[in-house]
Order: C-alpha cells, then structure tokens, then sequence
C-alpha cells in the first residue's frame, strides 16, 4: 500500500496536561470492540471503575462525560487516569489515533492530522514554508479496487495535486487569484454533469447552465447565505452558538471595514495563513471524490470553509482591538473544525448544495 501523509505528520506530539482545550473534554468517548474486550476482562478496582462508566447504545458503547462535560477518566490534572494506571496500549482506538485521521481507497491510504486539535494549530500555523508530502510504501494489500474506479482515484489524486501546487506555486500571487485558478481546474473537470452528458444541442447547452448554476451558486454565497448554512450544523460545542450570534449581529459594511484592517495589518502572514489552510482542505477532502464522484463537493466545504474562518477571524481580530496572532488564528481553526470535521452531517452540510428556501 501506498501511504501519503503531510510534513507536520510527524512534528506532531500530544502535550497532553498542558493543552490549552482538551480532546478529552466536550466529546464522548467512543469505544472499539477491541478495547471493549479489554476493559471487560480486567480485575480489580480499575477494571471495575472502567465498566462502571461503559454506556451500550444502539450498538454503540461509549463513556458518556460527567455533568462537567470531561471524560470520566480525565483527572484534575487533564491527564488520562487510563494511560497513567494502564498505558499508552490501553487507550480505546479514537483515543490512540486523534488527532490523526486514516482514509483508505485501494492499495492508497491518505493519512492527516485535524485542525481540531491546538497543539496541532500551533505546529501548522508557525511554520513559514510550504506544506510538503511525503510517500512511503508498506507490504499491506487494500481493497481490490475495479479498473474504473482505479483510474477515478488516480484521476482525482492527480487533480488534486495539481490544484496543491497552484496553491503553492512560487513566487506566489494572491491567494484570491489562486483560488480562482483552482475553482476553474474543478469546473473544467466536471464541466457537465454525466447524467446529462449524453444530450446534444440547446437542450444540453441549458441542462449544463442549470447543472453549472446549482453546483457553483456557493461561490458567491453572501454572508446572510453561510449564516444560515452554519445554523443548520449540528451544535457539537458551545462557543459556536456564540460565533454564530457574533456573526449574525456583524453588519456587512462593518465586515468589509474590518476586513481591510485585518488585510493591512496582518499582511503577508495573513495570506500565508490562509494558504496553508487551503491546502489543508484540499488535501482532506479532494479525495472525497474518488468514492462520491462528485468534485464540486469537495470544492464547496474548501471555499465555504475558508469565507467561514475569515469571518471568524475578522470578527475576533475586531473584538482584541485590531490584534490577531498566531494563536488566535489556531483557535479559530480548531474552534471550526472541532464543530463541522468530526461530525459527518455537519461536513455534508458543507458540502451539498444550499437550498435557500
């Protein structure tokens, strides 16, 4: 198998106790079968403590979070009573992989780490270069993939790579110009939807524009139009219901004002902040499209999450008085991710057609 995985991949270590937001605090704890196993089959008082907070659901266990909204197993100390009384082994699968997420298509496997986590933020946003990728081989064998869809995925990796290095051409221009470039290699690329390739003449000419309208209609989604997209989200941590109230009371010429100070005052490091971040989606999600078929999803959650950070950061640039660091724009990175990228309802939200009605 061949495994692709980004440069930060491997900068990356849990600071665990010192973490400025926990992973162990805000989410149930999914538990794996394996583990499950496991916990079932130890003796004593620790053994005994684990089952008692095991909760079976709908063919799902988990252990729900105390009335403080932390892991049963999270201590005063925000360490891991689990990796302290059994170790690192011990931890339940979610636990041992975050932030560090697996997707496999065929004899490929996509490896990257979610922006959900801080430390992760601080590593990705302080690093002045390029993202680059590294490939490595291993004697694993994945699913036998059928011809077509062998060439769909080397189609959709070579798509997206290209669009990486439009991104991250040097020297490079405005991110603005270069996302245009991107959107236009998508458009290129699906063009036509295929259940109406098969029509000639006017009839093909107006299903196309019709096919063209709903499908890229997100690039010009207004800031009333990502607001009410972002309500329906399902609600996953509650600073975003205090985003999205920041958001609706922002009038738009205010934005706009804002926007500029931001441009001006960050200047470079701003743009390359948001570069970076583009191609963090384009990278996550692009190969989406290999299974979906459809590369103008994937297009969308990349430009609807980059106007939704901007937003975000505008506005939290204008509440610390024109200030903005490093940090603040790791804090609204994870603050998103944590709230669309671990929910999949929440990620097709982003990434379907909005029906404004």
């Amino acid at each position: 198998m061949i495994c692709e995985y980004p440069d930060y991949y491997e900068k990356f270590h849990c600071i665990g106790g010192s973490c400025p937001d926990t992973c162990c605090a805000g989410w149930e704890v999914d538990v794996d079968e394996e583990s499950l196993n496991y916990y079932k089959s130890l003796e004593g008082p620790f053994g005994d403590r684990l089952r008692s907070h095991l909760k079976e659901e709908n063919d799902e266990v988990y252990f729900p979070l105390t009335k403080e909204n932390r892991c049963p197993f999270l201590n005063k100390s925000n360490l891991c009573d689990i990796y302290i009384e059994l170790g690192e082994e011990s931890l339940c699968q979610v636990c041992t992989e975050y932030p560090r997420y697996f997707m496999d298509v065929g004899n490929y496997e996509q490896i990257d780490m979610s922006l959900s986590c801080m430390e992760l933020g601080r590593i990705f946003f302080s690093d002045p270069g390029l993202v680059h990728y590294i490939r490595s081989e291993n004697d694993v064998l994945g699913e036998e993939l059928a011809p077509e869809e062998e060439n769909e995925l080397v189609h959709v990796l070579a798509l997206r790579n290209e669009a990486i290095e439009i991104l991250q051409e040097t020297p490079a221009r405005p991110l603005t110009e270069q996302l245009k470039d991107v959107i236009s290699l998508v458009e290129d690329a699906v063009s036509l939807d295929p259940s109406v390739s098969i029509l000639e003449g006017e009839e093909a000419n107006v299903l196309s524009a019709a096919y063209h309208h709903r499908n890229a209609a997100f690039i010009s989604e207004t800031a009333d139009d990502l607001l009410q997209l972002m309500t329906k989200l399902e609600v996953l941590d509650e600073r975003w219901t205090n985003e999205l109230d920041k958001l609706g009371k922002c009038a738009e010429t205010d934005f706009n004002e804002q926007l500029k100070l931001f441009k001006k005052t960050l200047g470079s490091q701003g743009e390359h902040w948001f570069r970076r971040l583009s191609v963090y989606f384009v990278y996550r999600y692009f190969i989406d499209a290999s299974m979906d078929g459809d590369l103008m999803r994937s297009l969308r959650i990349l430009i609807r999450s980059l106007k939704i950070i901007l937003r975000m950061a505008v506005l939290r640039f204008k509440e610390q008085g024109g200030s903005f660091t490093q940090m603040d724009m790791a804090d609204v990175c994870h603050l998103y991710s944590k709230e669309v990228e671990h929910s999949d309802d929440n990620v097709e939200i982003m990434k379907a057609p909005f029906d404004k009605g």
